[in-house]
């Protein structure tokens, strides 16, 4: 052979061969806008339209009669799907774990959750919009309609944190055969107690909005507390006709003082999910996995607490659980964790791509 022909041929191998082995280990994401009609008429503004991030794993191209797992993956309040992509890795963590066979090629679905008070828990509301019906419906049908997706309970998992956290707990008690297999992140809101309670002085901050001048006063000085408190009363306690806030408060401020409603309170309380195992506790024993993570330096002191709470009260209904309890702060080993635990935990219970 000429040596010149030769050479050519090294070069066109050198030249294709690098693209292909890319091609093949490594997925992509599409942004997509969704139609959101749960969101119609909402009090708040949010759009009824709305933003995803989707990861197509490595080989959706390549088998286009191939069909995936679903994982949906829901962030925490004040954040968007940009925090998986950007801060946590999501994309890079999925080819790892895809190559070195940890979990089976999934579809990774990341929705937006906010609104204008940071977000809407995933839970339906008459004020904030139907967000547990949004990701039920709205999403998982769009995802179903335009890619291919194995359609069925088995196949679909959720992982949340933080407010993420919350929304996949919720989800997995209100929306029964629709995920198999559940992960909650350092979730929030899974009871009322330490700095989520009342006594916390941010509820009097948040109670004392009168208007829109207001929660931009508390957003520019940075007041974590009251404006996430007005997302989560909105969520949890909303009143459409108690403007300007649209949501029922079960307490009174008296000269500065946090005075309780009973009934009103009581109503409050059965919101969060300690509260409801009892009810949910057939459907919880039928997921194929269930799991919280929670670390011991957490900076929000309720979502230990809760998260302890919510493991006695599954283990009192006999609902089988795992409960993982590390060093580390609210956000320091997301990544980490994401990769090494909740990730290869949660695909290991999901069915294959077929």
């Amino acid at each position: 052979m000429p040596r010149l022909l030769f050479a050519l041929l090294l070069l066109v191998g050198a030249t294709f061969a690098p693209a292909t082995s890319i091609a093949q280990t490594t997925g992509q994401i599409v942004e997509v806008a969704v139609p959101a009609p749960s969101f119609s008429g909402n009090l708040l503004g949010t759009p009824d339209t709305q933003n995803a991030a989707i990861y197509l794993p490595p080989s959706y191209d390549q088998e286009p009669q191939s069909r995936y797992p679903v994982i949906v993956l829901l962030h925490g309040i004040f954040d968007d799907y940009g925090v998986w992509l950007e801060n946590v890795g999501v994309p890079g963590i999925l080819d790892r774990l895809i190559a070195t066979g940890d979990v089976p090629e999934p579809i990774v679905v990341m929705p937006n959750g906010g609104n204008r008070y940071g977000g809407g828990f995933y839970r339906n509301s008459s004020v904030s919009g139907d967000w547990a019906d949004y990701i039920a419906e709205d999403l998982l049908g769009f995802v179903d309609e335009n890619f291919r997706t194995l359609v069925s309970e088995e196949s679909r998992a959720i992982v949340g944190h933080s407010m993420g956290g919350y929304g996949a707990i919720n989800l997995a008690i209100t929306r029964p055969g629709l995920f198999s297999t559940v992960w909650a992140m350092s979730p929030c809101c899974l009871a009322a107690t330490e700095d989520l309670s009342f006594g916390n002085d941010a509820w009097k901050r948040a109670a004392a909005v009168s208007n829109a001048e207001d929660v931009q006063q508390l957003i520019d000085a940075n007041d974590f507390f009251p404006i996430a408190f007005l997302g989560l009363i909105t969520a949890f306690s909303p009143a459409p006709d108690a403007a300007p806030i649209h949501a029922d408060f079960p307490f009174e401020v008296v000269r500065g003082e946090v005075i309780l409603d009973g009934p009103a309170y009581d109503r409050y309380l059965d919101a969060f999910p300690v509260r409801q195992i009892s009810q949910a506790r057939e459907n919880l024993r039928d997921l194929r996995g269930l799991a919280l993570d929670v670390g011991l330096d957490d900076q929000f002191l309720h979502i230990p607490t809760g998260a302890l709470a919510l493991s006695q009260q599954l283990g009192e209904e006999r609902i089988p659980h795992r409960l993982d309890v590390y060093d580390g702060d609210h956000r320091q080993q997301v990544s980490e964790r994401l990769e090494t635990v909740v990730l290869p935990w949660v695909g290991g219970r999901l069915e294959a791509p077929q």
